[in-house]
């Protein structure tokens, strides 16, 4: 199918745009969404139109990419049905979408981490299922309850009003297509009494793998089955919050078997301890794609041919011309990556091909190093004293790796410790392709001995890929589809602070520019930073702002 997605502006104080999130957009790049990347920003009162064609086929969701707007709700699923049938059955289907919740604006969040001194985002408030929460203070026994200055009248309904319910015929089978739309945290899905089948993730059909829960990081997808095949009654759907110790918000709903009476379910789900890394480790790789070979992209696992990027991620202070406020960012080989000017990347590149030919430098950016400027013991720290580089930044740019049509590319993903010594996961995204995670490992990845590793045989596909903490992954693609594609840490607040860069592909086989995109009015290259008026103390069930345009936008999808 051809989407049209049109979107219009009606906040008078921000700018936004919009990203199909799985979508290639294979020939409609300038449709992808990236503000200063792709398209100038959507000013207040503007509207601006997506084309598109629905591929590939699989569970995948909209949000938007511009500030922290996503932050604030503005998401929502996405469906494409594949033209031959996938290869399992089931009796039906039910969409999960997952979002964490915070008080705080986007634009609140956006100024505390781009303040000096540095503001940290904090843990969410709550954890919504299809848009239903209850933050854990508005319920009884929570520190708020029953106060009516902070917990909205909405939490003196019972738990069962205030949360999704799925309904379930007993003896059926039912697919349940899993979207994690989170700003910051990974989520174990569990549902008590009922083992799930991973079958396919992020469009990929899998090797069937039963489990009892299963991670799922921001940006990722599952599809999964399960049999409605115990007592009817009333079952916890439930998430926890991994790899961040944040042990009181879950989210929750409610599995209800027909015919039988609602009840508050008793029975919690299990799930793994919040830093029990290995777990989520062992289940990213035990996926395998069901038919690799059949892929358009297995070109990539057939040569040797390969450019290999080793791309280090690290927390960094960059300081301000003044020489005594900065700037905690996060950084890839050093590079912190930010657009500084009007014009956007895709006009850049493709007037510097069509001029130059291709490949050739694109002005106002940087170019990706293929190793990182000081090798040391990354699972260690970075300061000087340790080996490393030490917590200055060196370089506030915009980095690109440019790439020719039919060039393999590897990345190897290495992870480290931020500078207060913690070790973080960073779900890493891809627009405009999907990769194979060809290898995966913990500790310091070493090309003498790690890529006889690699499985190159059935690597899953997938577009968004889960680096674990102190952990290294392989990634591969094959750069055959022409644009400018952002790579980047799906953790918002990383990816506002810099940790990502951009694949820069044949642009001078890209259709003629838009004359829209030949610069950005002042402000539109990059959202509004402004503060906007505190929000209101009082919350409790949790819906989201946007509302309306959210309803539009689903209804040109289903």
């Amino acid at each position: 199918d051809t989407i049209h997605v049109i979107i219009t502006n009606s906040d008078s104080a921000a700018s936004v745009t919009l990203h199909f999130h799985g979508i290639h957009q294979v020939g409609t790049p300038f449709s992808d969404g990236p503000v200063g990347l792709t398209q100038c920003a959507v000013g207040s009162y503007q509207s601006h139109e997506y084309v598109f064609n629905a591929y590939p086929a699989g569970t995948h969701y909209w949000h938007a990419h511009s500030a922290m707007h996503f932050a604030d709700g503005l998401s929502g699923p996405i469906v494409i049905r594949p033209k031959d049938p996938d290869p399992f059955t089931y009796d039906d289907e039910v969409v999960l979408f997952l979002q964490d919740w915070y008080i705080e604006t986007g634009t609140q969040q956006l100024a505390g981490l781009n303040s000096f001194p540095f503001v940290w985002i904090g843990n969410p408030n709550s954890i919504l299922i299809n848009g239903k929460g209850v933050a854990p203070e508005c319920l009884p026994g929570g520190a708020n309850y029953n106060n009516s200055f902070v917990c909205l009248e909405t939490c003196q309904g019972s738990t069962l009003d205030l949360l999704e319910t799925i309904t379930v015929e007993v003896g059926k089978t039912y697919r349940l297509r899993i979207i994690n739309s989170a700003q910051l945290v990974m989520l174990n899905f569990a549902i008590a009494g009922h083992s799930l089948t991973i079958v396919q993730v992020e469009g990929t059909n899998t090797e069937p793998r039963t489990v009892e829960s299963f991670d799922i990081s921001p940006g990722q997808r599952f599809d999964v089955l399960f049999t409605a095949n115990q007592d009817p009654g009333s079952y916890w759907i439930q998430t926890s919050v991994r790899e961040r110790n944040i042990l009181d918000v879950k989210g929750n709903a409610i599995l209800q078997y027909a015919g039988s009476s609602a009840t508050v379910p008793a029975t919690l789900p299990v799930h793994p301890a919040w830093d029990d890394s290995t777990f989520g480790e062992m289940q990213q790789d035990s996926l395998k794609s069901l038919d690799a070979s059949s892929d358009p992209e297995a070109v990539a696992l057939n040569t040797t041919d390969i450019k290999r990027y080793v791309l280090v991620g690290t927390q960094n202070v960059y300081t301000k011309d003044d020489g005594v406020s900065s700037l905690l960012r996060w950084a890839v080989n050093n590079i912190s990556s930010h657009r500084l000017g009007p014009r956007p990347l895709i006009e850049r590149a493709v007037t510097a091909s069509e001029e130059f030919g291709w490949p050739t430098a694109i002005p106002d950016t940087i170019d990706m190093t293929t190793e990182p400027p000081v090798v040391w013991n990354y699972t260690g720290l970075i300061g000087v004293d340790s080996g490393g580089p030490g917590a200055s930044l060196g370089t506030y740019s915009e980095a690109v790796v440019r790439l020719e049509e039919g060039d393999v590319v590897e990345f190897i993903l290495q992870n480290t410790r931020a500078l207060n010594g913690a070790a973080e996961f960073h779900p890493w995204h891809a627009h405009g392709y999907s990769f194979y995670i060809v290898g995966r490992g913990t500790g310091i990845f070493d090309p003498e001995k790690d890529v006889s590793t690699y499985n190159e045989v059935n690597p899953v596909l997938r577009d968004t890929v889960t680096l674990y903490p102190l952990n290294w992954v392989a990634l591969r693609f094959v750069a055959s589809n022409p644009g400018v594609w952002f790579f980047h840490c799906h953790l918002l607040s990383h990816q506002v602070m810099g940790m990502g860069f951009t694949v820069v592909t044949q642009p001078d086989k890209l259709p003629d520019l838009d004359d829209n995109l030949l610069s950005c009015p002042d402000g539109l290259y990059e959202a509004k930073k402004d503060l906007d008026d505190p929000p209101s103390s009082a919350y409790c069930l949790m819906h989201f702002p946007w509302t309306f345009l959210i309803s539009m936008l689903l209804a040109l999808f289903f």
